[in-house]
């Protein structure tokens, strides 16, 4: 969007000058742009860390937040074309930790909520939660909202979230569709042909 200011003179009516500033929408399909920040970091004060991470472990997930991939807050790295996700062992030789230290460091981050598992196909991938620690992407994506909702509820708008889960709405497919005018047209629940 661009926002433009009209200087006139109040006297002869001329245009003097106008004043053109960029401004970037706040909600776009690309996700939610944070706002900037007097310090230059994605940082939220009212954020508080969990009372039972111990310092320790503050300064390993602040080693491992140095290995997010872009704006996706995931734990990996780019290999040619690919991005490849840090295992549970990666993770912990990243923050000096071995063997059963190092899945009971990432079980106690997970249970902790400052970071989350999911498993696809490839395996398993770990994304750590914006809240804490936000990526070097300047927007927060539909797929990062939904798994720490609970957490950036409290810090971000009202607007946003109700945007992210009107997003997140999954849409009918037609064969529902078509159900549901089964349904309302016969009163009867049939099998679709």
């Amino acid at each position: 969007m661009i926002h433009h200011e009209d200087y006139i003179d109040e006297g002869t009516g001329e245009l003097r000058f106008r004043r053109a500033e960029h401004i970037t929408e706040a909600m776009t399909e690309d996700g939610y742009r944070f706002p900037s920040h007097k310090s230059g970091a994605r940082l939220f004060r009212d954020v508080q860390f969990p009372a039972e991470m111990t310092d320790s472990d503050l300064g390993k997930m602040t080693r491992l937040s140095k290995h997010m991939v872009g704006a996706t807050n995931m734990l990996g790295y780019r290999q040619r074309n690919d991005i490849i996700p840090y295992s549970t062992q990666e993770i912990g030789d990243l923050v000096g930790l071995s063997g059963s230290h190092a899945r009971e460091f990432v079980a106690r981050m997970c249970g902790q909520r400052i970071m989350q598992r999911i498993v696809v196909n490839s395996g398993p991938q770990y994304y750590i939660n914006p809240a804490y620690f936000m990526a070097s992407g300047k927007r927060l994506s539909l797929d990062l909202f939904l798994l720490f909702r609970d957490e950036l509820a409290p810090i971000l708008p009202g607007w946003v979230i109700n945007d992210f889960l009107r997003q997140a709405r999954p849409r009918p497919t037609s064969a529902v569709v078509a159900q549901a005018e089964r349904i309302i047209n016969t009163g009867t629940v049939q099998p679709p042909e």
